[in-house]
C-alpha cells in the first residue's frame, strides 16, 4: 500500500491550537490603529531600495542567520582547540575528532543557511501582498488582509512579533508552515523583540504602510536621533572568536548574489499588472484605537483623544499582553 499523505489541520484549527499554548497571545486586529498620539517611529528609512511607496522589505531573518553563524563558529573554534590539546599530549584520544566534526557539521550547516535564498521578506503596498521564500528557494505570497498578528514569548523575557497567515495552496514547507498555519516573523530590528510596547509599534509601523504608504513611517519630528533598522549586536565573544570578519565577508558574498525571482520583482516594480489581486488597502477604524496599559499589562480601547473606552460586549480587541 502506498504511504499516506499527511493532511495538515485548516488554518482556523490550526490558529486554535496555537491559541492555546502558554507562550502565545494574539494582537489586535489589522483594522485597528495604535492611537497616534503613542506612535514614535525611529527607523531611518532613506534607503528606497528597502524603503519606498511600491514595498518594504525586511532583512532581519538574515541577520539572525549571521548571529547564529557567529556562536557555531565560536563553538567549533573551542571544540578544535580542545580537541587538537588532547589528541597532541595523548594520542590514544583520537576519538575525540568525532564530537568535532559534529559541532563542526554545525558550523557549516549554518553557512549553508546564509547561502540559501530566504531570511526576507517584502511587504509590497501595491499588490497589497507580502512575498518571502520558502527554505526550499520557492516565492511565498499572502494578502496581506488575511494577517493575524501575535506575540511570542521568548526567553528571557523578550517579545517577538509573528504573522499568521493562511498558507496558499501547495505551501507546507515546515520551516515556514506549522499546523496548517504560515509565520512570518514581523520584525525589522533587533530592538523589535525588546518588549510588548515595540513589537506593538512595529507592526502599527507594517498596518500604516500597506494602509497610507510611506509618509504614514516617517521617524517621528521630535527624536534626537534616527537608526537605520539593524540585526543582532556584535558580542565580541561570538565574534572574534568565532572568526567573524570571515563570516561577514561570506555573508555579504552571498547577499550581492541574491536576487528576488521575478514574478516578485514584476509585482514590486513601477506600473505591473496587478489584475487578479485585490489591491484595495486595508481600512483602519477612524474613531477607536488602541493604547497598551503597562500597569494592567494589556490593551485597551480609546477615542481620538486617547480616552479609555468602556468595553463593548463583544470586543474584536483580544488581549495581547504575556504575563
Amino acid at each position: 500500500m502506498g504511504k499516506k499523505k499527511k493532511t495538515l489541520p485548516s488554518f482556523e484549527d490550526g490558529i486554535a491550537r496555537w491559541m492555546k499554548r502558554g507562550d502565545q497571545a494574539p494582537m489586535e486586529p489589522v483594522d485597528l490603529a495604535m492611537w497616534a498620539g503613542d506612535v514614535k517611529f525611529e527607523n531611518d528609512i532613506s534607503d528606497r531600495t528597502l524603503f519606498n511607496e511600491r514595498f518594504i522589505e525586511s532583512r532581519l531573518g538574515s541577520g539572525k542567520l549571521i548571529d547564529d553563524a557567529y556562536m557555531l563558529s565560536m563553538l567549533h573554534t573551542f571544540f578544535l582547540v580542545v580537541m587538537v590539546a588532547y589528541v597532541c599530549t595523548d594520542p590514544s584520544l583520537w576519538y575525540l575528532v568525532i564530537p568535532y566534526l559534529l559541532f563542526n557539521s554545525l558550523f557549516f550547516l549554518a553557512l549553508w543557511a546564509i547561502a540559501r535564498p530566504g531570511g526576507r521578506i517584502r511587504f509590497n503596498r501595491q499588490a497589497q501582498l507580502v512575498q518571502t521564500m520558502d527554505g526550499r528557494g520557492n516565492v511565498v505570497a499572502v494578502p496581506w488582509r488575511t494577517v493575524l498578528p501575535f506575540f511570542r514569548l521568548k526567553m528571557p523575557g523578550r517579545v517577538n512579533l509573528q504573522l499568521a497567515f493562511p498558507p496558499p495552496t501547495g505551501v507546507t514547507h515546515e520551516g515556514i508552515v506549522l499546523n496548517g498555519v504560515l509565520w512570518l516573523d514581523g520584525g525589522f530590528d533587533v530592538l523589535d523583540d525588546s518588549d510588548i510596547p515595540s513589537a506593538a509599534l512595529r507592526f502599527e509601523f507594517i498596518r500604516r504602510y500597506m494602509e497610507e504608504g510611506l509618509d504614514a513611517i516617517q521617524p517621528s519630528a521630535n527624536l534626537p536621533f534616527y537608526s537605520k533598522p539593524s540585526g543582532p549586536p556584535r558580542i565580541p565573544t561570538f565574534y572574534w572568536v568565532g572568526f567573524g570578519p570571515l563570516i561577514d565577508r561570506w555573508a555579504a558574498h552571498q547577499a550581492a548574489k541574491f536576487r528576488w525571482p521575478d514574478e516578485v520583482e514584476r509585482l514590486c516594480g513601477e506600473n505591473p499588472d496587478l489584475s487578479g489581486h485585490d489591491t484595495t488597502p486595508v481600512a483602519s477604524n477612524k474613531h477607536i484605537f488602541y493604547r497598551y496599559d503597562p500597569r494592567g499589562a494589556s490593551f485597551y480601547l480609546c477615542d481620538r483623544n486617547g480616552v479609555r473606552l468602556p468595553p463593548p460586549r463583544k470586543s474584536n480587541l483580544r488581549p495581547a499582553a504575556i504575563a
